[in-house]
């Protein structure tokens, strides 16, 4: 069925999207893009993809300006370009410019339709607005591709993923990435390390054999139309708006992680929104030493991770499995009290029951736990064992670094190696 005769996306158009104006079309287009504009430089244009050969893109632009910043002129230079640059204004709030005969801006002037936005909806408000947007333009059948591509101003995609064919089993697709420093600058340095505990992170989740060991970032993803749909959209939140989009997303399908050159991410220090990247830049920066800053997890969180997910299948099989005991005959004692309290904390104790008596037979129960267990509940538990069990390390802490010297050249170098492993083609 075609994206623009699928009840499940008109369902959530009619009931669930933000939509607060649509413009009357008449142009096409092969690929669309959604990218939230908060303060962005005109720079942003420049690294907004050429599409393919023959094929064009649409590219959703959101103004935006949360009310917990009460400069009003903070949009003025990207708005008054779209102003003096524009090919028409269908509507009130919304202008198309074509940026080359391939490209054209569709900029949502989100402030001045809706105001300033709520401090607790921030750049998910934005995200979501451009991203139902993409999904009523596919509906009307101005959008070709059955994918709504998600980026950030300060994100360049490499073109191909443009055209690629995505998996027909995939929900969502999460791309290779790579932060453009000056890794002799604090900045640089202090991004580095935060994109290290990036992947430190992923290579935990993978150790663990969690189904949701991908990266987060709402620079460099894309969702099935359908799928988007279905799990009702991007979530309304000042942050990690694509964390848990991606999280509801991976329960309908698979996060395909693609090989392949990096979109390239430039580093720089934010308060755009409370929490993420520019924020812990920010604050890694501040501390002089970013490279001694306790904020990684503890290997042996991931082990015990990883014991209790093996441990799934044994606990479903028992009518009162002894959660505590189990773990103790698998992890250090002080480590499996931790678990044992975030687990219950959590409420696994529950949630096997459910599965137990809501299942047919062992496979839908365990499938039905795994996604109770999901990416935010393992984050969750990670965070729970790592505060009660005191395990927080610096990135000069982790195995193998005693003997390591933390040059710049080290820290791209073992950036290289870790992201080689995926397929991924770094600069």
């Amino acid at each position: 069925m075609r994206a623009n005769q699928d009840p499940v996306i008109g369902k959530y158009l009619s009931r669930y999207a933000l939509l607060p104006a649509l413009p009357r079309l008449d142009q096409h287009w092969h690929h669309v893009m959604v990218v939230p504009c908060f303060k962005e430089s005109l720079e942003f244009l420049a690294r907004i993809p050429t599409p393919p050969s023959e094929q064009t893109l649409l590219v959703i632009g959101v103004l935006n300006r949360p009310e917990t910043d009460s400069d009003i002129d903070a949009n003025h230079a990207l708005r008054n370009y779209v102003k003096e640059q524009a090919s028409s204004s269908p509507i009130a709030g919304i202008t198309l410019c074509q940026l080359t005969p391939a490209t054209t801006l569709l900029m949502i002037d989100l402030e001045h339709l809706e105001g300033a936005t709520p401090s607790t909806e921030g750049v998910g408000r934005a995200r979501r607005v451009g991203c139902d947007l993409a999904l009523w333009l596919i509906q009307q059948g101005h959008i070709e591709s059955e994918w709504i591509y998600s980026t950030d101003a300060d994100a360049q995609w490499p073109s191909h993923y443009l055209s690629q064919a995505w998996p027909t089993d995939a929900a969502a697709i999460s791309l290779p990435f790579q932060h453009v420093v000056d890794a002799d600058t604090p900045l640089g340095r202090a991004t580095l390390i935060y994109e290290l505990w990036l992947h430190h992170y992923i290579l935990g989740l993978e150790l663990a054999a969690s189904e949701y060991a991908f990266h987060t970032l709402g620079s460099c993803c894309g969702f099935n139309a359908h799928c988007y749909a279905a799990v009702r959209g991007v979530p309304l939140r000042a942050g990690a708006e694509d964390f848990y989009l991606l999280n509801k997303l991976a329960k309908m399908g698979q996060i395909y992680r693609p090989p392949g050159p990096p979109v390239l991410i430039q580093a720089r220090a934010s308060d755009r929104v409370p929490f993420g990247t520019g924020p812990a830049v920010t604050r890694l920066m501040a501390s002089g030493e970013p490279e001694s800053t306790p904020f990684f997890y503890h290997p042996e969180c991931f082990t015990a991770l990883q014991v209790v997910l093996a441990s799934f299948p044994t606990w479903l099989a028992r009518v009162n499995p002894n959660i505590s005991e189990d773990l103790s005959l698998k992890l250090p004692k002080p480590l499996a009290l931790a678990a044992t309290a975030q687990l219950s904390k959590l409420g696994l104790p529950q949630a096997l029951k459910h599965s137990q008596r809501n299942s047919r037979d062992a496979q839908q129960s365990a499938r039905q736990l795994r996604t109770w267990f999901d990416g935010f509940k393992t984050l969750k538990f990670l965070n729970g064992l790592r505060e009660l069990s005191d395990n927080h390390q610096s990135y000069q802490q982790l195995p193998g670094m005693d003997s390591e010297p933390i040059t710049t050249r080290a820290l791209i170098a073992k950036r290289q190696a870790i992201t080689a492993r995926w397929g991924w083609q770094l600069n």
